[in-house]
């Protein structure tokens, strides 16, 4: 998000949703291409052999409900622009863990060629 003009909680929240509808809403077309749906099967896990979804106690054999997605969007701005975010989730992933790994980029146009306040240039690193 950007910064907010100030850090009261509605100038924060206001901030969050910008970027929240920037995210493009995908056809039906381009769902197969970013997301993924799945459901556990049987296997190993943390050395121990486990049992698929539908094998577990209480699940209907013929159950269709997912136990895994993951998502790749696309923030709809310059400074996100062709950078991709993925969500994953699933009951049965080896680990439990939230990342945020960010590899950052040129911002596509300099508004001044010339060296910034802080050094900054097309050619120099900050």
């Amino acid at each position: 998000m950007e910064p907010p003009v100030n850090f009261t909680a509605e100038e924060v929240r206001n901030e969050k949703v910008k970027v929240l509808e920037s995210i493009p809403k995908p056809t039906e077309v381009e769902i197969p291409n970013i997301a993924v749906r799945a459901q556990y099967s049987a296997g190993h896990a943390g050395g121990e052999d486990v049992v698929g979804y539908r094998e577990e106690k209480g699940v209907a054999a013929d159950s269709t409900t997912e136990t895994y997605a993951a998502l790749r969007l696309e923030v709809d701005n310059w400074r996100w622009a062709g950078v991709p975010f993925y969500i994953r989730t699933g009951k049965r992933l080896a680990r439990k863990v939230t990342e945020i790994a960010i590899t950052l980029k040129p911002v596509p146009h300099l508004a001044f060629s010339q060296d910034g306040s802080l050094g900054c240039s097309r050619t120099s690193s900050c």
